[in-house]
């Protein structure tokens, strides 16, 4: 008989197997988020971590076989058991639990084996600089063709929005890719992950306009460092005592106003012809919903177009101007039949894997019909946020990196799709392939970008 002191400290057999549940499931983190761990002793974390699980399991195992055992031997079967139903119904629950964070984990699969093959370096390779066709491309090119220079740029849909249903706006800016992740950023134009309108290049001098929103709550201030300005306003004229800045905060009428950041070749007439067509090409991107102010129309936006004609399947990688090192792809292809595609990023020298995402397929049984789909796919904002090893990527940012490095390192990398069917007995297969010169993500990016010189009163005139 064990003394009555000493049984006061020790734990009943439910007891140890909640315990030992709990423990399970703490030794389960570092490998559902091994961000959690420092990179040079993840290993030895998950090593011990593993010992750990075994090891509670094994002894709640031994815990229920003794407290059962010594039920039998008294001939109380049914206290024997009332231990092994406690027994499964405590770690039944713990399996439950654990099924319920690996789902919010979204752990990538490993590797497939023999696809890590060096790849051959004599692939040609494409600058990314393909264009995106969803509603999450950040590049939109613009024209400035017969666009006023004296006046502000009406906005109508944007205007009609903001006055009648603000929500939907509300709504439509906090969802959308291309724009949740800038609220409340001023200085969004020194970091990726933004919207930039790209007019033609005039005499060889590039310009870009970089685009947000800034919604304003009751008493909020207006944004620093920006002119503010309505819709039909003349654009502030360089003279003596007065020089026009570059930033512009067009005021909506409300809450909302549309950010505008030049940064190219220091002409007013070239500057205020790019900042009313990036105007123009904002607000008409909003006329569906200002034509049908509802819920479905929003979705639709929010959705853009999923398929297209065609049989060939084909990727499209780009990198926003201005944000080097941040890309966007978009996977075009039907499996036929459901299952997940397995975007592989991989160093061209080595066959290195860099990056690998996945994304639920969009199939039908048509052969000449196209899915989009959008990577990083299906992967949730927050823990692509951890897993990109940048810190001055927005929140909810569509783009990815491909690594860290030296600033500027150009290098060879191939992108490679591959379907793995929902029948785990039939192996993955390569739908295409293509290989880019991509570059490490500038890190000095995050530093706010200093604002272009005020425009020289000659080049006003």
């Amino acid at each position: 008989m064990i003394p009555y002191r000493l049984k006061r400290f020790l734990l009943s057999p439910l007891e140890l197997h909640l315990l030992g549940a709990l423990l399970a499931l703490g030794a389960c983190i570092p490998a559902l988020f091994p961000e959690v761990c420092p990179e040079e002793a993840e290993e030895i974390i998950k090593l011990y971590a593993g010992w750990l699980l075994m090891g509670a399991f094994i002894a709640s195992c031994a815990a229920m076989g003794i407290a059962g055992a010594t039920h039998i031997i008294r001939l109380n079967n049914i206290k024997a058991l009332g231990q092994l139903l406690r027994w499964a119904a405590v770690w039944g629950g713990a399996v439950l639990i654990f099924m319920l964070i690996a789902v919010a984990a979204n752990v990538q699969p490993p590797p497939e084996a023999g696809d890590e093959h060096p790849i051959q370096t004599t692939d040609t390779l494409s600058p990314p600089h393909d264009p995106l066709t969803g509603p999450e491309a950040l590049t939109i090119p613009i024209s400035t063709e017969g666009t006023d220079a004296d006046t502000v740029a009406e906005a109508p849909n944007l205007h009609k929005l903001e006055e009648e249903h603000e929500d939907l706006l509300r709504l439509y800016l906090e969802r959308s890719p291309r724009w949740q992740g800038l609220q409340g950023d001023d200085a969004f134009f020194s970091k990726p992950g933004h919207p930039v309108m790209v007019p033609p290049t005039a005499s060889g001098t590039p310009g870009l306009v970089h685009v947000g929103f800034r919604r304003l709550t009751e008493g909020a201030p207006l944004p620093e460092g920006y002119t503010v300005l309505k819709p039909g306003d003349a654009f502030p004229e360089a003279g003596e005592n007065q020089r026009p800045l570059t930033d512009y905060a067009l005021d909506l009428g409300r809450r909302h106003y549309l950010l505008l950041a030049w940064r190219g070749t220091a002409h007013a007439e070239t500057m205020h012809r790019a900042l009313n067509a990036a105007i123009a090409a904002a607000d008409s991107r909003m006329h569906a919903l200002a034509e049908h102010p509802t819920k479905e129309s929003l979705e639709r936006m929010l959705a853009g177009r999923e398929s297209y004609a065609g049989s060939t399947p084909e990727i499209r990688l780009s990198e926003p101007p201005g944000q080097a090192g941040a890309y966007q792809a978009e996977i075009y292809a039907n499996p036929g039949e459901a299952g997940t595609l397995l975007i592989y990023v991989r160093e061209l020298e080595s066959g290195r894997t860099l990056r690998l995402f996945t994304c639920t397929a969009h199939y039908s049984a048509n052969e000449e019909e196209l899915f989009r789909h959008n990577v990083p796919g299906d992967i949730p904002d927050w823990q692509r946020r951890v897993h990109e090893q940048a810190s001055n990527l927005p929140q909810n940012a569509p783009v990815f990196t491909v690594g860290i490095g030296s600033d500027h390192r150009y290098f060879g990398a191939a992108l490679e799709v591959w379907f793995k069917p929902t029948d785990a007995h039939r192996p993955p297969t390569q739908l295409l392939r293509r290989c880019y010169r991509v570059q490490f993500l500038d890190t000095a990016a995050s530093a706010p970008a200093a604002k272009s010189e005020p425009i020289p009163e000659a080049a006003a005139s």
